[in-house]
C-alpha cells in the first residue's frame, strides 16, 4: 500500500554523538528538519563535547580554538527535502534503548509524522544514516558560504607533452558533479550522477599524501597527478602513495579513467 502524506513525516529530530573519540576532537550535532512543500528547511547545531578535561593550551596545540561550536538555520534544496524522504522510507528501526549499548557513536532519530504521532528510534543501517548526515552537514556549510564546494583535479601528463586534465566539482547542497575535461585543444563538459562521489571519496581519503613536497603549481614533468581538494598535485607512486599494501592507487586510476570514458 503506498505511504499516504499523514504517514510521511513531517519533522525529523536528530541527535548524534562520538562516544569513542577523546576531546578535542569529540562532539554533537543536532538537526531540526521541517519539510515544507518543496525544500527543506533546518536548524543545525554543533557542539565539542568534554573539552572541559583540557586546557586552553592542549585544545590550540590540535588545531582548535575555544569557540569552535557552531549554529545554523537556513532552508535547502528540493533535492536534500526528496534524499532524506527516501532514506527514512528505507530505514529499519531500534528500539532507543538499543543505544545503551552503541560502542563508537550514538545515533536517535524521532520522527513527527503528519497526523501528530512521534517515534522514536536508532536507524538501520547507521552507517548510511551517518554518511548521508556528514553530506548533509556539507549541505549545510555550503549554504552559510562557510566552504565552497569540492573541486577535484586530476591530471595525466604523458611523455610528448600531451597532457589530459580532469576537473571535477561536486556541490553537496546541490547534490550535483559536475565534471570538465581537457584533452589537447579539445574540451568538455558532463553531469554525473550524486552516487559518482562516494566511491571516489572513500579510495581518495585512504590514501597517505605528503603536502611539504607538494607542488603548488601545474606539473609539467611526465606522470600522473591528483589535486584532491587543497590546490596541490600529488604525484602518484611519491607524494601520494597506497597506505601499506593496499591497491587503493591502481582504485583510483580506474575511477577517473571511467570518468574519462
Amino acid at each position: 500500500m503506498p505511504q499516504t502524506n499523514l504517514s510521511l513525516p513531517q519533522r525529523i529530530d536528530i541527535a548524534f554523538e562520538t562516544l569513542s573519540v577523546p576531546p578535542p576532537y569529540s562532539y554533537e550535532y543536532t538537526f531540526q528538519l521541517q519539510f515544507q512543500a518543496s525544500q527543506l528547511t533546518l536548524m543545525y547545531a554543533l557542539h565539542y563535547t568534554d573539552r572541559d578535561e583540557l586546557s586552553e593550551e592542549e585544545i590550540w596545540e590540535e588545531g582548535f580554538t575555544q569557540d569552535d561550536d557552531y549554529q545554523w538555520q537556513g532552508s535547502l534544496p528540493e533535492v536534500w527535502k526528496t534524499t532524506l524522504l527516501e532514506q527514512w522510507k528505507k530505514t529499519q528501526w531500534l528500539p532507543p534503548e538499543d543505544l545503551r549499548d552503541a560502542s563508537e557513536n550514538a545515533l536517535m532519530l524521532t520522527t513527527t509524522l503528519a497526523e501528530g504521532s512521534q517515534h522514536k528510534g536508532v536507524p538501520q543501517p547507521q552507517t548510511e544514516w551517518e554518511y548521508l548526515l556528514q553530506e548533509l552537514t556539507q549541505a549545510v556549510y555550503e549554504a552559510a558560504e562557510r566552504e565552497y564546494p569540492l573541486h577535484i583535479r586530476y591530471l595525466d601528463q604523458q611523455h610528448l607533452g600531451e597532457k589530459t586534465i580532469l576537473s571535477l566539482t561536486a556541490s553537496f547542497l546541490q547534490r550535483s558533479v559536475d565534471i570538465e575535461i581537457s584533452q589537447g585543444t579539445r574540451q568538455h563538459r558532463r553531469n554525473h550522477p550524486w552516487s559518482t562521489l562516494a566511491p571516489l571519496l572513500t579510495t581518495m581519503y585512504l590514501l597517505d599524501y605528503q603536502p611539504e613536497h607538494a607542488n603548488p603549481k601545474s606539473p609539467t614533468q611526465p606522470g600522473i597527478y591528483l589535486d584532491p581538494g587543497d590546490g596541490l598535485w600529488y604525484a602518484f607512486g611519491t607524494q601520494v602513495t597506497n597506505p601499506g599494501n593496499s591497491d587503493s592507487l591502481a582504485k583510483l586510476s580506474r575511477i577517473f579513467s571511467q570518468l574519462l570514458m
